[in-house]
């Protein structure tokens, strides 16, 4: 009998859990689910009906932990912060979502007297970029005035940041904290445009050109196009292509430009080019057609002594010098009077158009309503001096050997210093620096357009697209033509970190009509053709931080030997003062290895802990 009704009782049991599975399943008219599970339940079990009831409760009042519930005021400072307003609409926007209160310091980081003053008086910002700081990021970091991040922490708070490195690795060996591995005395600069364009190109007064009989074919010339509104009047003035003018081709131009009136005046009042002190504004056009470059940081193997030097000891140079020294004496080059700075002279001598070869900024012509950039040739001329002339911009002359290179304005996207490092103030506690990092992560990696707005301002406000959006030329808004609330420096809640623009210039140029010099390289594959790719860098990444700290030390002794050696031998080329130049050269060079030269390349430029340079990916990444 027992048996019997415990049978009883298990099939009553489980006719009342189907029961309830089934009303659960099909809640009464305005019944919600969780009120039918709650019902149906009860009729199971007092006990599973407290334990629902007790989850169900929990739910309804449990609510998402905000990530931002601390408050924290941070202080901030830039390069250029000098003329920034308070409350302007960037700050508002990271003071709601961030729960801070940003305190912009009105500063310039580049002031070195403001900048030391600050330091000294242990005002240390938040989060800084400081290029006029008193003491290098490495300095700062070993007198405990900055802390340091790790890896770790980029990773979980700023993963953007981290991402955007992989895709150069060798950037994770930079501004590493000394002994570490994977912790860093601040964020490490990364611009990919910057190792991914030339800063100068080789500019030729088109109409001279064609006056002497070297004019180009019409369907080679490919037309710039104005991205600044009012000028598209110039856009049929500056053309881009590539000349393939040999070293003699150059020299008879020089000659021609100089002895021919090709303005046609009739007026003895015309001249090759200028001779620059060479710069980033050279490279293409001077020293480049000897195959090597104006940065010191750049080694090449000497065909004669077979070791890694730098330019002031590659045979090569000597060949440049006296081309140069030839020319001043035929008056084919003028050199500035050198009686104010160089750029204020430059932008009055190119004014005139009497020249007829330039080394110009290679994407400065673009900037017509740029007081940075309008004085410089060829825009200068534009503006100022004759509306009507033309010009034509790229890799143009071969050096006697049929070479042609130029420097990227960056050997990679990253660098140390003062110029390379945004640094954290040693005050700065864990909690405050995940802020700061996700302040960073939102304006620079979490959309494209969160990068723009905080890069270049509002899309409508500050800038349009003359087409489509990312893709098209930015037509930029002039200062004075902003509503007072939008106005002064943008650039301030960011990191200085930029993306590849190649695709998007080669993209603007094809679709759009949008040429520009480094457009026209890219889409042409011209820009690996003429980049010039050292033997050995110098920098502590490429030679190590103990090999490189200990070269920096003992160059400076040695270099105070070799300047005058150096500057005496330049100096006496560009005055006519060498009848012989090989046999001076050989003289000069062993007045260089007998001063400190031989130890420069024993100890560090020969040897094999030194690196050989890598280019990477920086050709190939276009995105």
């Amino acid at each position: 009998m027992k048996k019997f009704l415990s049978l009883l009782l298990v099939l009553f049991l489980i006719s009342t859990f189907v029961a309830c599975s089934n009303v659960s399943e099909q809640p009464n008219q305005g019944e919600t689910e969780s009120e039918t599970a709650k019902v149906t339940t009860t009729k199971a079990t007092e006990t599973t009906t407290k334990a629902v009831t007790t989850t169900t409760t929990k739910a309804e009042t449990t609510e998402p932990e905000n990530p931002f519930k601390d408050f924290y005021e941070i202080t901030w400072l830039t390069q250029l912060n000098a003329d920034y307003r308070e409350g302007r609409w960037d700050e508002a926007e990271l003071e709601d979502l961030f729960n801070v209160d940003l305190q912009v310091w009105p500063e310039d980081g580049r002031n070195t007297e403001r900048m030391a003053a600050l330091v000294a008086a242990g005002d240390i910002p938040d989060f800084f970029f400081m290029p006029g700081a008193p003491r290098d990021p490495f300095g700062m970091y070993e007198e405990k005035l900055t802390r340091s991040i790790t890896l770790r922490q980029m990773r979980d708070w700023i993963p953007g940041y981290v991402e955007a490195m992989e895709k150069i690795p060798v950037g994770f060996q930079y501004n590493l904290v000394p002994g570490k591995t994977d912790e860093y005395i601040g964020f490490t600069w990364n611009s990919l445009p910057g190792c991914q364009y030339f800063y100068d190109a080789t500019c030729i007064n088109l109409d001279w050109l064609e006056a002497v009989g070297y004019g180009f074919d019409e369907k080679d010339l490919i037309p710039v196009k104005m991205t600044v509104e009012g000028y598209e009047r110039f856009n049929d003035n500056i053309f881009f292509t590539e000349g393939h003018f040999t070293f003699e081709d150059l020299n008879e131009i020089l000659r021609a430009f100089t002895e021919d009136d090709p303005d046609g005046n009739g007026i003895d009042d015309t001249y090759g080019m200028l001779y620059l002190q060479e710069s980033a504004w050279t490279n293409m056009t001077q020293e480049g057609l000897f195959g090597f470059v104006h940065d010191l940081n750049y080694l090449y193997e000497d065909p004669v002594t077979g070791n890694i030097v730098p330019k002031y000891a590659y045979t090569p140079y000597k060949e440049y010098l006296k081309w140069v020294s030839e020319n001043l004496y035929k008056g084919y080059m003028v050199k500035r009077p050198g009686a104010a700075s160089w750029d204020k002279e430059y932008q009055a001598m190119s004014a005139t158009n009497k020249y007829g070869i330039y080394g110009v900024n290679g994407g400065g012509y673009l900037s017509l309503n740029s007081d940075t950039y309008r004085v410089y040739p060829p825009q200068n001329i534009l503006l100022s001096t004759d509306e009507e002339a033309r010009f034509v911009i790229g890799p143009m002359f071969r050096g006697p050997e049929g070479k042609l290179v130029d420097a990227t304005y960056n050997i990679d996207p990253y660098g140390t210093g003062t110029y390379r490092v945004q640094m954290v103030g040693a005050q700065v506690d864990d909690g405050k620096l995940e802020r700061i990092c996700r302040i960073l992560q939102y304006t620079m990696f979490d959309s494209r357009e969160n990068y723009y707005k905080f890069t270049y301002g509002i899309e409508g406000i500050h800038y349009k697209w003359s087409g489509e959006p990312y893709i098209s030329a930015m037509i930029v808004t002039a200062a004075a033509d902003l509503p007072e609330e939008y106005r002064g420096r943008l650039n301030v809640f960011i990191l200085n970190y930029a993306p590849s623009q190649v695709q998007q210039q080669i993209d603007n140029a094809v679709n759009y009509g949008y040429w520009s010099y480094m457009a026209y390289m890219h889409a042409n594959g011209l820009f690996e053709k003429y980049a010039l790719n050292p033997v050995k860098y110098i920098s502590d990444v490429y030679m190590g931080k103990d090999l490189y700290n200990e070269y920096v030390e003992e160059n400076k002794d040695i270099n105070a030997q070799l300047n005058p050696i150096i500057n005496d031998f330049k100096n006496r080329a560009l005055n006519g003062e060498i009848s012989n130049f090989d046999q001076e050269w050989a003289q000069y060079i062993d007045q260089l290895y007998a001063n400190g030269l031989q130890t420069l390349v024993d100890k560090y430029y020969n040897n094999s802990a030194f690196q050989t340079y890598d280019p990477g990916l920086k050709f190939t990444i276009k995105e």
